[in-house]
Order: C-alpha cells, then sequence, then structure tokens
C-alpha cells in the first residue's frame, strides 16, 4: 500500500520555457553566481596557502655578502640590505612548504563531519578571516625562529581544514546534476587560479626594492582576501531556498535536477561509509591527484629554479603557466564531460571513469618527457608541463565530482576524508622531494617524476576497479525513500517527463 499521494501536475509549455536557459543566463543565474564566487573566494585563500612556494625563493638572496675595493684591496662585507633576508636550508624550506598540512591533517576530517550541521556560508567566512589575520603576521615572525613561521603555517593548515568540504557541502546544494561536473571543476580549479596568481605576482612582489619585497607577498594576498570575503557575503547563500533574489523558477529547475533529502541533522553511517568501495575510489583519487599537485606545482618553483635555472620574476611567469593549462583544462573537460551526460552518450560511471583514466594515464607520456629535460630545453620544458596539467586536469571530472554521484548528503564528510588523506601524505611530499634531490640536479628530478608516474598508474587502476556513479544505499535519505501514488493531470496532448518529476530515490505506481 503506498505510504503517500502526490498530486503533481504535467509541464506545460510555460514551465518548460522557464526551464531553458541561454548561455548567458545560466552564468548569470543565482547558482552560478553562487559557483564562480565560491571558485573566487577558494582561488584568494589558495594565494595565503601557496605563498610560502614563492617565499622560501624570494627572501633567500643568491649571495649573502658583497665585494668591495677598499684601498686597491678587496676586501668581502655583508651588505646591509641583505638584512632583510634570511638564509634556510632545504630541509628547514620542505618543512615549511609542508607545514600547512600538518594542520589540515587534524581539521579536515572534523570539519567535514560537521558540514551538513553548520552554515557552510558562515562558516567559510570565518575560517578565511583567521587566515587573513595569520598571514598578516607571518612577515614579522621570520627573523625570531623559522619554527615560529612552521606554527603560522599549521595555523592556517586548521584553518583550511574545512573549505573545501564546507565549500563541497555548499555547492552540493546548488549544482544541479548535468552541471555537476563543470560547476565543481570551475570550482575546484580555484587551485589553478590561485596558482597563477601565486607564481605571477609573487615574482614581481619580490622585486619591491622595499623589506626585501617579499613581506608584501603576505601584505598584498591578505588585503586580495579580505576583498573576496565581501563579495562572499553579498552573493554566496547555503541553498537556494535561503537565497534572497533567486527566481522561482531556478529554485524549481535546481531541486527538480538534484537529489531531494529532508533538512535534518545527519547521522553518519561511519561503518558503511568506511568499508564502501566507491567512497575509497574518491578518497584514493583525491590522494592520487594531490600527490601529483604537491610535486608538480608546490615544489615546481624548485625545479624551474635548480633544474632549468630561470630568474625570480621568470620562475613565478613559468609556474603560473602550468596553473593556466590547469586552468584551461578544468573548463574544457569539465563542460565536455557535461555536455557527453546531456546527450547521454554514455553513462555516467563511463564518463567518470574514463576521464579519471584519460587525465592520468594520458600525462604519463608528458612527464616522462620533462624528466629527460636541463637548462637547454627551457622553452620545450615549459610548453610540456603546460601540456602535463592540462591533460591531468581530466582526472577532475572523474574522482572530484563523483562524492556528489554517490552520497550528496554526505559530499561533504567524504571530502573531509579526502583532504584528510591528502593531507597526511602531502605533509611528506615535499620533505622526500628535497630529500631526493639534495644538489638540485636533473637526474634527482629525475627520479621524482619517475615515482609520479607509479603513483599515476597505481591511482588509475584502484578508481577503475573501485568506483560507481549509483547513489548509494547507505547515503539515501530514508524519508524520501518511501512509494508514491502519482496522479497525472493536465490534458492529453501534453508529454508526461517523468525525469522532471520524480525523484531518484522513490519508487512511483501510476494512476
Amino acid at each position: 500500500m503506498p505510504k503517500s499521494i502526490e498530486n503533481i501536475p504535467l509541464l506545460d509549455d510555460q514551465k518548460k520555457k522557464q526551464y531553458t536557459f541561454t548561455l548567458w543566463q545560466k552564468y548569470t543565474s543565482c547558482r552560478w553566481q553562487v559557483g564562480i564566487t565560491a571558485a573566487l573566494a577558494m582561488s584568494c585563500s589558495i594565494l595565503l596557502r601557496l605563498n610560502m612556494t614563492m617565499v622560501v625563493v624570494c627572501m633567500t638572496p643568491g649571495n649573502l655578502t658583497l665585494a668591495v675595493s677598499q684601498n686597491g684591496t678587496e676586501i668581502t662585507i655583508r651588505d646591509p640590505y641583505l638584512n632583510n633576508y634570511v638564509y634556510w636550508d632545504s630541509t628547514i624550506e620542505g618543512l615549511l612548504i609542508s607545514g600547512y598540512y600538518i594542520g589540515q591533517v587534524f581539521t579536515s576530517l572534523v570539519f567535514g563531519t560537521f558540514t551538513g550541521r553548520i552554515s557552510g556560508r558562515k562558516f567559510i567566512f570565518f575560517l578565511t578571516s583567521a587566515l587573513i589575520v595569520v598571514s598578516f603576521v607571518t612577515p614579522a615572525l621570520t627573523f625570531f625562529s623559522p619554527y615560529l613561521v612552521l606554527a603560522t603555517r599549521v595555523l592556517i593548515g586548521i584553518a583550511t581544514g574545512g573549505l573545501e568540504p564546507c565549500g563541497t557541502q555548499l555547492l552540493s546544494n546548488w549544482a544541479p546534476l548535468h552541471e555537476r561536473a563543470q560547476m565543481m571543476s570551475i570550482t575546484e580549479q580555484a587551485n589553478s587560479i590561485g596558482g597563477i596568481g601565486n607564481f605571477i605576482l609573487s615574482g614581481f612582489i619580490c622585486n619591491i626594492p622595499v623589506l626585501g619585497g617579499w613581506p608584501f607577498i603576505f601584505y598584498i594576498f591578505s588585503g586580495i582576501n579580505m576583498v573576496a570575503m565581501i563579495l562572499w557575503l553579498f552573493l554566496v547563500y547555503d541553498k537556494p531556498s535561503k537565497h534572497p533574489w533567486i527566481k522561482p523558477a531556478e529554485v524549481d529547475y535546481i531541486n527538480s535536477h538534484r537529489t531531494k533529502s529532508h533538512d535534518k541533522p545527519l547521522v553518519v553511517p561511519w561503518f558503511k561509509m568506511m568499508t564502501s568501495g566507491p567512497v575509497w575510489a574518491c578518497v584514493l583519487g583525491y590522494v592520487t591527484s594531490g600527490t601529483l599537485f604537491m610535486v608538480m606545482a608546490v615544489c615546481l618553483p624548485l625545479y624551474i629554479e635548480q633544474v632549468l635555472k630561470f630568474d625570480v620574476a621568470t620562475n613565478g611567469l613559468v609556474s603560473a603557466l602550468a596553473f593556466v593549462g590547469r586552468f584551461l583544462g578544468a573548463l574544457v573537460f569539465g563542460y565536455l564531460s557535461d555536455w557527453i551526460f546531456t546527450k547521454r552518450l554514455l553513462s555516467l560511471i563511463t564518463i567518470r571513469k574514463t576521464c579519471h583514466a584519460t587525465g592520468l594515464l594520458g600525462s604519463i607520456p608528458i612527464i616522462l618527457g620533462i624528466s629527460f629535460l636541463g637548462q637547454d630545453d627551457q622553452r620545450l620544458a615549459v610548453v610540456l608541463m603546460t601540456l602535463y596539467w592540462f591533460t591531468l586536469t581530466c582526472m577532475n571530472s572523474g574522482f572530484r565530482v563523483n562524492p556528489a554521484d554517490i552520497a550528496p548528503r554526505f559530499a561533504g564528510v567524504i571530502c573531509g576524508m579526502c583532504v584528510f588523506l591528502n593531507s597526511v601524505v602531502s605533509l611528506f611530499v615535499p620533505m622526500v622531494v628535497t630529500a631526493l634531490t639534495p644538489n638540485g640536479t636533473a637526474d634527482e628530478w629525475q627520479i621524482v617524476f619517475y615515482g609520479c608516474v607509479g603513483v599515476s598508474v597505481v591511482g588509475t587502476v584502484v578508481f577503475l576497479v573501485l568506483a560507481s556513479a549509483k547513489e548509494q544505499e547507505w547515503a539515501k535519505d530514508p524519508e524520501m525513500d518511501k512509494d508514491v501514488v502519482i496522479k497525472v493531470t493536465g490534458s492529453n496532448n501534453h508529454a508526461f517527463d517523468v525525469d522532471s518529476v520524480c525523484s531518484q530515490n522513490s519508487s512511483y505506481s501510476f494512476k
């Protein structure tokens, strides 16, 4: 016997017209205002997370002394201007770069657990405000001890541990199914946008002839984040139902193209989640991506300085080009995967697995080519690094959006698990890289690149075996999983679109 009865009218022509958006209407809609603003806010926070990768290059001069002539005798003295710089060995540099992940380890899983119970809008604002304060005071602590700087990096890691889980959960409330890969890929590419800004701006900021230039990296990036948070408060809301000026037609459109659930505190089924193969496919996919990101993005300035021998300003520009490739790849592959799904050319799971495997396996020949290049191949190395990131980003349309496929109600929790384990691994990656490259030679970096190939192969196999695109039984809302009788009303000349009125969690009988 059915448990409830719903009278759902057929979609008339006016309703169908409301659900038809031009390209301009789509990207200026409230849901995309939220998505684009989220990408902007995340990219600005990346400035504060990645800035240490350029700071350790900028704040260490090549020579701490000057050779001058006195009464015909050449003597060496310390340049007073160099008091604005510090010298740290490669071990300290690796520790400072990875210090951010020390803090993130402790908070990502905790914050991910609470994403369904707190306002993502308010919490992200609070965390970013903490980032701004900590970043602003970092230059003053630099000359006392590198371990005080390490403490600020840990605090930044603690604050950022909740940004991605909260952002993922917030976007899962806004993204229709067939726009999910595109919206989340663009938002995830905040890493690329922030990386581009970090490397380009840092390279020029370092040349400011005041205080060595590098402290202004912290000051300017903190100011940019303050502006981003003002936009965040005006444009971002937790759910369509809470947005003050969204049109009813768009609310209907979003709700009819995403999984429905009741607004109530989530009870996380930890055992079923931790023993779910599809969940571990997402987690290990995230770890694979994070490991490659740490080597080919976070440690990239060191490779460019040591092997390709670029100066600081050029180093920043070259590092940014890799992120340009990453950003363009997100746009292309995110749109392509959503288009294929909309046209129903492939099943959703086939799209997810194909994108994941294409990104990882397709990038292997490129990174092998990079491993054989040196100072004489600067231009080719830059082209290949950009192409590498463009290709690798295809995997984001696989693992990155998959949590919203298999468990939309717990997407933030799964993302917290992903960030947690990725932080544990990423904590050691810079230290491993600096340990493998003590002299910074091309041969030493070749070993690092071979390791990336192995990571790519393992990451592909795991995802192909374990991944799924079906919502898992343990993830469904029991209140929505019920029998429903639908009484179809309307004239006979109307077409009945079952997908537009049926929740994917419910079973229906028709009268």
